[in-house]
C-alpha cells in the first residue's frame, strides 16, 4: 500500500482498520506490546486502539446497549469515518456518567457526524455530554493511579480522578498548609508548596489522628474589623422587606456556615469572637420534606409550586430563628421578601399554627382573623392526608 493509501484508509475506514486489529488481537490487549513492536508502532496508542475496538467488536458484559453499538458501526462503516473521527466518538461517549445511555449516544454522536467536521463535531459532543451531566451524578468515589514506573527523569506519577466536590474538600487543607510553606519559602513554586502539604498529610495520618491544634489550623475562620462594619454594613444590611440588621445580626447572616467571627475594633484591639453556628440555609433534606409537606407557596392566594421557592424562617434568623423543619416553610421569592420579619409592616407575616402545625398568614390587623392558603394543591401535601388517615 502506498503512502497515499495508507491515508486515505486511516481517514476513510477508521471502523475497518480497528476491526482488523482486533483480528490480529482477539483476546483484548493481551500482548499488545509485542504486536506494537512487530509493526513498529506506540504500544500506549496500540493499547487505546484495542480498548476501543474491543468496545465495538468485543463480547458484550453486563448492560451493553448492543442494538445501538452495532448500529453506530454500520453507520461510521456508511460515512467512511476516520480512525480519529471514530476514536474521539468512544472517548466523548465513554465520559457520561450515566453507563446505560453510553451506547445509545455513541450512535447519536456517529450520526452527527455526516453534518459536522471534526471540530464541529467534537465541539457538539462536548456539550451534549456536559448538559448529560448535570443530571447524572459521577460515582461518589475517589480513584488514584500510580505510575509502575519511573519516567525519563526519574519521576513517577500519582493521578487521582474523582467528583468535584469530593476533590475539594480533599485539597481544601492542602491549600492552606502550602499557602504557609510558601510564605516560610518563597523560592518555592506552587506545585512544590501542594507536593509538600500532601507529604506531611499522608506522613501524618500514618502516626495517627490529627491532634486538636491541627484540627483548628484548618477550621474556616474571618477577622472583620469594625471599620469594616462601619463602612459596609449600610450596603448590605437593608433587607428585602425594609427591616435593618444590627452590626452583629449582619456579620452573622452574612457569614453563617463559616466558623468563627474574630472583630477588632479601631485600636487593633479583640473585642468579640462571634460563633457561627446557626446555618442560614435549609438542607436539601429539608426542603424535600417542606416540599411533601405543603406542594405550594404557604402564602394565600398564591399558586406558585414550592418547588421553585425558597426555605423561608417563620422567625426570622436575625430575631434568633432556627434553620428547623417546625421553623420553616416554603413560599415563592415575591412572598418570602413580603413577609413582615419585625412584626410591623403592612404585609403581615406568616406563622405556624400550634394545634394543627398548619402555616397562615397573620394580617397587619390584630383583629382580623387567621389567612390560610386554600388552594386545592394543599388538599394533596402530606400534612393534609396525614390528618385525613388520624380522622378515619
Amino acid at each position: 500500500m502506498t503512502t497515499l493509501g495508507l491515508l486515505s484508509a486511516l481517514a476513510t475506514r477508521g471502523i475497518d482498520v480497528l476491526a482488523d486489529l482486533r483480528a490480529a488481537l482477539p483476546e483484548k490487549s493481551t500482548g499488545h506490546r509485542e504486536l506494537a513492536a512487530s509493526i513498529g508502532f506506540d504500544p500506549f496508542r496500540l493499547k487505546r486502539l484495542l480498548r476501543c475496538a474491543e468496545r465495538l467488536f468485543g463480547t458484550v458484559e453486563g448492560d451493553v446497549d448492543v442494538e445501538s453499538r452495532d448500529k453506530a458501526v454500520a453507520i461510521a462503516r456508511e460515512l467512511k469515518l476516520s480512525l480519529d473521527t471514530v476514536m474521539q466518538i468512544d472517548k466523548r461517549s465513554g465520559q457520561l456518567n450515566n453507563v446505560e445511555i453510553r451506547e445509545y449516544y455513541r450512535l447519536d454522536f456517529t450520526r452527527a457526524a455526516a453534518a459536522y467536521d471534526f471540530e464541529g463535531l467534537d465541539t457538539y459532543m462536548r456539550t451534549k455530554v456536559k448538559e448529560l451531566n448535570r443530571t447524572d451524578e459521577p460515582p461518589q468515589h475517589l480513584r488514584a493511579h500510580v505510575s509502575r514506573n519511573p519516567d525519563i527523569r526519574g519521576m513517577k506519577h500519582l493521578q487521582v480522578t474523582g467528583p468535584a466536590n469530593m476533590i475539594d474538600d480533599l485539597v481544601a487543607p492542602l491549600t492552606v498548609r502550602a499557602a504557609e510553606i510558601a510564605k516560610a519559602h518563597e523560592d518555592y513554586t506552587r506545585d512544590r508548596c501542594v507536593g509538600q502539604a500532601l507529604a506531611e498529610r499522608l506522613a501524618h495520618g500514618a502516626e495517627g489522628p490529627l491532634d486538636d491544634v491541627d484540627k483548628l489550623r484548618y477550621q474556616p475562620a474571618l477577622i472583620v474589623t469594625a471599620q469594616d462594619i462601619v463602612e459596609y454594613s449600610p450596603r448590605f444590611a437593608a433587607t428585602s422587606n425594609g427591616s435593618v440588621l444590627t452590626p452583629g445580626q449582619f456579620v452573622e447572616a452574612l457569614l453563617a456556615d463559616t466558623g468563627w467571627v474574630l472583630v477588632y475594633d479601631e485600636h487593633n484591639t479583640p473585642t468579640d469572637l462571634l460563633p457561627i453556628h446557626n446555618p442560614r440555609l435549609a438542607t436539601e433534606e429539608q426542603r424535600i420534606a417542606m416540599i411533601l409537606d405543603n406542594p405550594i407557596c404557604a402564602w394565600p392566594g398564591c399558586p406558585r409550586p414550592a418547588h421553585a421557592g425558597q426555605a423561608h424562617h417563620l422567625v426570622a434568623r436575625k430575631n434568633g430563628g432556627a434553620t428547623t423543619m417546625e421553623n420553616m416553610v416554603m413560599t415563592c421569592k415575591e412572598h418570602n421578601a413580603a413577609n413582615d420579619d419585625d412584626r410591623q409592616g403592612l404585609n403581615g407575616h406568616l406563622e405556624r399554627d400550634d394545634g394543627s402545625g398548619a402555616v397562615y398568614r397573620h394580617p397587619p390587623s390584630p383583629h382580623a382573623p387567621p389567612e390560610f392558603n386554600l388552594a386545592f394543591p394543599t388538599a394533596l401535601a402530606g400534612r393534609a392526608y396525614s390528618g385525613y388517615r388520624q380522622r378515619e
